[in-house]
C-alpha cells in the first residue's frame, strides 16, 4: 500500500527512490556494463514495492528485469513494462503461463530445456531463454563439467525452436574478501564460452550487487543489481549505497515505572532505576526482528533510546528516561540513516544476526509504503 498522508499510521516504511536510483547510477559507473544493466526486482522489490520501483528505474532504460517468480513478472506486464524479464525458476506447469506473458526463463537442465522447447513449437514462435550454467553454487544450471553432454542439445533445440538470448552464472562467495572463488568461477564460465560456436550463447551476465562493486572484472557484459540499489549490502565493498529505506513507528503511550517494574512477554527486563517507557505502534508483525528484544535502539531526532523487554506482535517498549519531549504521537525511527549507525540496515541485521536482505523483505504488508520520488 502507498500512502501520502501519514497523520493516522501507527507504523511506515519511507523509500527514497532519489537514493535508489543514485544507487543504481553509482553501480554502472563502478561496473561500466557494455550491454547495460538487469535490476533484480524479485520478492516485491526486495520488500519495497515493484511497479514503484521498477517506474523509478524506467527513465534510465534498463535493459530488462528480472524475477524470481511468475506472478512478478505477469505483474510488470499488467502494469504496462513492455522490456524483458527474466524469470529466474519457473516450475514446469509455469512454462506456457511464462510463454503467454512474453517472460523469458532461466533454463539450466535438458529436462527443460526440452519442455520450453515444446512450448515454442506449440506457440509457432521461437521463445528465448537464458542458459544458466552451474559454476559452483550447486542448486541449479547446467553443470559446467558436463559441457559435453548438453551443448550438442542445446545448439540442436536453437536451430529452429528456441532462441539462445544469454549465458550466465550466479557468484557463490562474491561477499567474502577473498577473490579466488569468484575468479575460479569466472574461470569456469569462460571455459564453457569458449567452447560456443561463433554467435551462439548471447549476452553473458555473472555479476550482482557484490561482484560487481568488488571486482567489475568478473562482470561480463550485463550486471544484475539487487541488494545494493535498496541500500543494503553484502560484504565489505569498496562502493557505499545510499540509504533507502526509513522504518518509523508512532508512540501509543508513556508512562513513568517505578523501579524494579517489568516489561513484556516473560519478565526479561527490570527498570534498574524509576524510569519512563514508551510504547511503539510496531511489532514482529510488522517485520520488526524480535531478535531485537533487549538489544536493539531507536532514534528519536538524532537520540537514542534502547528496546526494552521482549519485542511483540504488535508493539514494542523503549526506555525514554534520558529523553525529553517524547509523548503520544511522537515519531521513533527503527531502521534507517547511515549503514553503520545505531539504526542503520546493516547494523540492525548484525544484530539479529542476519543479513540485510532478510530485513528488507521481512518487512510485511501490514506497514504501508511512503514514496519519496526520484
Amino acid at each position: 500500500m502507498d500512502t501520502g498522508d501519514l497523520s493516522t499510521v501507527r507504523a511506515w516504511v519511507e523509500v527514497d527512490l532519489g537514493a535508489l536510483v543514485a544507487n543504481y547510477d553509482s553501480l554502472a559507473e563502478r561496473a561500466k556494463p557494455r550491454v547495460g544493466m538487469l535490476p533484480v526486482v524479485k520478492a516485491n522489490a526486495y520488500g519495497l514495492g515493484l511497479c514503484p520501483v521498477v517506474r523509478a528505474l524506467e527513465p534510465r532504460q534498463p535493459w530488462g528485469y528480472a524475477v524470481a517468480a511468475l506472478t512478478e513478472g505477469i505483474e510488470l506486464r499488467e502494469r504496462g513494462i513492455d522490456r524483458r524479464v527474466l524469470l529466474f525458476f519457473c516450475t514446469p506447469e509455469e512454462l506456457e503461463l511464462a510463454a503467454e506473458a512474453d517472460l523469458t526463463p532461466a533454463i539450466g537442465d535438458l529436462e527443460a530445456l526440452e519442455r520450453w522447447r515444446d512450448v515454442a513449437r506449440r506457440s509457432g514462435r521461437r521463445l528465448p531463454f537464458h542458459l544458466e550454467i552451474d559454476t559452483g553454487m550447486g542448486r541449479c544450471g547446467f553443470h559446467q563439467a558436463d559441457l559435453a553432454r548438453w551443448l550438442p542439445r542445446v545448439l540442436e533445440a536453437c536451430e529452429a525452436d528456441l532462441s539462445w538470448e544469454a549465458a550466465y552464472t550466479h557468484y557463490h562467495s562474491a561477499d567474502e574478501p577473498d577473490a579466488e572463488p569468484t575468479r575460479e568461477q569466472w574461470d569456469r564460465f569462460q571455459t564453457c564460452v569458449a567452447a560456443f560456436p561463433k554467435r551462439a550463447g548471447g549476452v553473458l551476465h555473472t555479476a550482482a550487487s557484490a561482484s560487481a562493486a568488488r571486482w567489475p572484472e568478473y562482470a561480463a557484459d550485463l550486471i544484475r543489481p539487487g541488494i545494493f540499489l535498496y541500500g543494503g549490502v553484502a560484504g565489505d565493498l569498496p562502493l557505499r549505497p545510499r540509504p533507502v529505506v526509513t522504518v518509523q513507528a508512532r508512540v501509543t503511550a508513556v508512562r513513568d515505572v517505578p523501579e524494579g517494574w517489568t516489561a513484556s512477554y516473560g519478565a526479561t527486563y527490570r527498570a534498574p532505576r524509576p524510569s519512563r517507557w514508551a510504547t511503539l505502534a510496531i511489532g514482529y508483525a510488522d517485520g520488526l526482528r524480535r531478535e531485537l528484544s533487549n538489544s536493539g535502539f531507536v532514534r528519536f531526532g538524532e537520540s537514542e533510546a534502547p528496546i526494552i523487554g521482549r519485542v511483540c506482535m504488535d508493539v514494542t517498549v523503549v526506555d525514554v528516561t534520558e529523553l525529553d519531549g517524547v509523548a503520544p504521537g511522537s515519531v521513533a525511527t527503527l531502521i534507517g540513516g547511515p549503514q553503520d549507525g545505531p539504526t542503520g540496515l546493516s547494523t540492525v541485521a548484525k544484530r539479529c544476526g542476519t543479513i540485510d536482505y532478510e530485513i528488507l523483505t521481512g518487512l510485511t504488508q501490514r506497514l504501508p509504503r511512503r514514496y519519496v520520488p526520484a
